[in-house]
């Protein structure tokens, strides 16, 4: 395709195009010991109150940081405008996040300084914008990385940037997406798929919290003559295979009572999805990604089927998930320890990852041995090393389980198993009837 970009090999597509603080040098598995806890002694503090923060932030220990953000929201010091607004841009919060993080950078310009914590400040600002969808702020503020610190990136680092440049430029004069709830929904699914009506058309999507765009299929935008948007990008597989992409907005959908207003879309080869059955005659055309996902506020997915969007979302008492990009991360307990799991519902099973075993790993091989497994991704698959483990026990979503052959992988295959300790998928349904995502409250549950 004349004019195409190519962006760095990722393992699952859904994560090929997904932005996040810049710090993963270190990653939660490198620098610090899950089961460590921190705290803030306001009589006995370092010299430097801020380094418990600045490590938390760098390892993505975003629940602890939060915590400790509060304990020392009393702190007079530029410092604490970053960490307020990095806390309030994964938790969601996003117009008092552009707040504080604009706060901190002004205030460094009027004093003709650049503050240090200023490139993750400006990322920070990129990705806010993005869920936000003012994709044209996003965009500018993505150019200005790569030209103002584009020198301390690698290769890989300008190639995804720049591209990412690209896809937010091509989207500049979009609308932002819109979300109107006209009643409850309560959707029968088919091999966890569900029909969505675009101009009085329907079709048969499923839904993935690991996309960081919806996907249409080629197919579906050429019947629905949808206008492709920008110059092209390249997706390239584990395999070192390249698939060209286009972006497409989508005017009008409606999944059950909701009606999802200029969503933006991925468009893909159809071929790129072998498996697409719903049932005889009828395939999977598509899936809706986070960004529609989080302006519907809630989703329930049941153990009987069903998926289920609520008129109007009750807050939750608790806030135990949080986004890194537009993934859904939450917090995990294993014997003590904090560790933070990525929440995939288009992952079929639950597993755990390199930042997990560096920790466990006398333990793990031990009791275990390697074992080759293949693994499936949008358009790819390839072997990895694992481990098996019997049992692996934990609570998330406030409930206890057990989940029985976890297998726990030995090598990276895409930048959040370097970072993250482990990956939620839908075998927490064999345990419970329902989970539920919301994305006000910023809450998994497991009931």
């Amino acid at each position: 395709m004349p004019g195409s970009r190519k962006i760095p090999s990722r393992w699952v597509l859904a994560l090929c195009l997904i932005a996040g603080p810049l710090f993963t040098s270190s990653g939660v598995g490198n620098s610090a010991d899950p089961s460590a806890q921190t705290s803030y002694d306001h009589e006995n503090g370092a010299d430097r109150p801020y380094s418990l923060l600045e490590r938390l932030y760098k390892d993505h220990r975003y629940f602890e940081l939060r915590d400790a953000v509060e304990l020392m929201k009393d702190l007079p010091a530029p410092e604490m405008e970053f960490y307020r607004g990095a806390a309030d841009e994964v938790f969601n919060r996003l117009d008092s996040a552009v707040a504080h993080l604009r706060n901190y950078l002004e205030g460094g310009a009027a004093a003709g300084l650049d503050r240090p914590l200023a490139q993750e400040a400006w990322a920070l600002l990129r990705d806010a914008y993005r869920r936000a969808g003012q994709y044209r702020k996003s965009a500018e503020i993505r150019r200005f990385i790569l030209e103002r610190y584009g020198t301390g990136l690698d290769a890989g680092g300008k190639t995804n940037r720049g591209s990412g440049s690209v896809i937010w430029s091509a989207l500049a004069d979009v609308p932002p997406q819109t979300v109107e709830v006209l009643g409850a929904s309560d959707i029968a699914m088919e091999n966890r798929n569900f029909p969505v009506r675009i101009k009085d058309r329907i079709f048969y999507f499923s839904y993935d919290t690991g996309a960081s765009f919806s996907v249409l299929y080629q197919s579906v935008a050429e019947e629905l003559g949808l206008a492709l948007l920008g110059q092209g990008i390249k997706i390239q597989a584990a395999t070192g295979k390249w698939v060209d992409a286009r972006l497409a907005v989508v005017p009008e959908i409606r999944l059950g009572q909701a009606v999802i207003r200029n969503a933006v879309f991925l468009v893909l080869p159809d071929d790129f999805f072998p498996v697409r059955r719903v049932r005889d005659g009828v395939e999977r055309r598509g899936f809706i990604g986070t960004p529609v996902l989080a302006a519907l506020k809630e989703i329930t997915e049941t153990r009987d089927g069903r998926f289920i969007i609520p008129a109007s979302p009750q807050p939750r008492p608790v806030q135990n998930m949080c986004f890194f990009g537009t993934m859904p991360i939450t917090e995990v307990v294993h014997r003590g320890a904090r560790l933070l799991f990525f929440v995939d519902t288009g992952a079929s099973v639950t597993d755990l990852y390199p930042t997990f075993f560096r920790f466990y790993r006398g333990e793990i091989q031990s009791r275990t041995k390697p074992v080759p497994v293949r693994m499936r991704g949008v358009g790819d698959e390839r072997t990895v090393r694992t481990h098996i483990l019997d049992e692996f026990a934990f609570k998330a979503g406030g409930r206890d389980l057990a989940l029985r052959k976890v297998m726990v992988h030995t090598q990276v295959t895409h930048s959040i198993t370097d970072i993250f300790h482990g990956r939620i998928g839908l075998d927490v349904l064999t345990h419970f009837s329902r989970m539920t995502l919301n994305f006000e409250s910023m809450s998994f549950i497991l009931e």
